[in-house]
């Protein structure tokens, strides 16, 4: 009989134990908002397993949705158009891929349960007197490269808009690319690589520089950037395409709503 005890008592341990980690696995968080109650959990093992789930005051599910994120980061209350009321934003890590690692789901729960905005890649940025802007960060392909830009959107309440207020102290001005820091990765790269090798993807740092001086209204900038330090004989040719690329992105970027669709 004493065995049989000992046996058990081991069983009831390692059974204890195994519960103790699938509970820490296992996150859970509610949160009320506007007599709406959200609902967050996610196994932290594996990614994408996160749900949201939103009950209204009488506890009937509005809104529930699945395997959208990996990680609950954070969440607030910010009155993104200065109307007097909140907006309720939820900050969710994605996945371990470099180009998308967060995303900010937007609501409005005086128009809907629903979120209203999907912004990948972002943060809330701005002083608590300014109207608070989201800044997006966009990486470039090759990720070893480092280059990207950075975007703000306002929120206008009926809309995400690009933001284009670029005077002093504004949250696009503390986004500006600094040219002896450019210079600095760009001198770096030419002791690894040919810079003029087709395959070297050198051009992305001028594409990088161009279009964040683009989104801060200074092209003419980038493009005495690009004329003053390309030295590869398609300059002429490298010009043009750059220029057409960053037009497009630019347009792309403008013409993005950032509406939440629920696939």
């Amino acid at each position: 009989m004493k065995y049989i005890c000992i046996i058990f008592l081991m069983t009831a341990s390692f059974t204890s134990k195994l519960s103790a980690q699938e509970n820490k696995l296992l996150f859970n968080k509610e949160i009320t908002v506007n007599n709406y109650k959200i609902i967050i959990t996610n196994n932290n093992l594996d990614f994408f397993t996160g749900s949201i789930k939103i009950n209204d005051n009488t506890d009937k599910t509005v809104f529930f949705i699945e395997n959208l994120f990996s990680r609950y980061v954070s969440d607030t209350l910010a009155d993104l158009n200065r109307d007097g009321s909140d907006e309720f934003i939820l900050n969710l890590a994605t996945g371990v891929n470099a180009y998308d690692f967060n995303m900010l789901l937007v609501f409005d729960f005086s128009l809907s349960a629903n979120p209203l905005y999907e912004i990948h890649n972002a943060e809330i940025a701005g002083d608590s007197d300014e109207i608070p802007r989201i800044v997006s960060h966009v990486r470039f392909s090759p990720l070893y490269l480092g280059t990207g830009y950075d975007y703000s959107l306002l929120y206008d309440g009926e809309k995400m808009v690009l933001d284009k207020e670029t005077g002093k102290g504004s949250v696009l001005s503390n986004l500006d690319i600094i040219e002896a820091d450019m210079l600095y990765n760009i001198n770096e790269f030419k002791k690894e690589m040919d810079e003029c090798d087709e395959t070297s993807n050198y051009i992305s740092y001028f594409e990088q520089y161009l279009m964040q001086k683009k989104i801060l209204n200074k092209e003419a900038e980038g493009l005495s950037f690009f004329d003053k330090y390309y030295e590869c004989s398609d300059k002429d040719s490298a010009r043009t395409q750059l220029k057409n690329n960053v037009k497009n992105i630019y347009e792309h970027l403008s013409e993005m709503n950032h509406r939440y669709i629920e696939e």
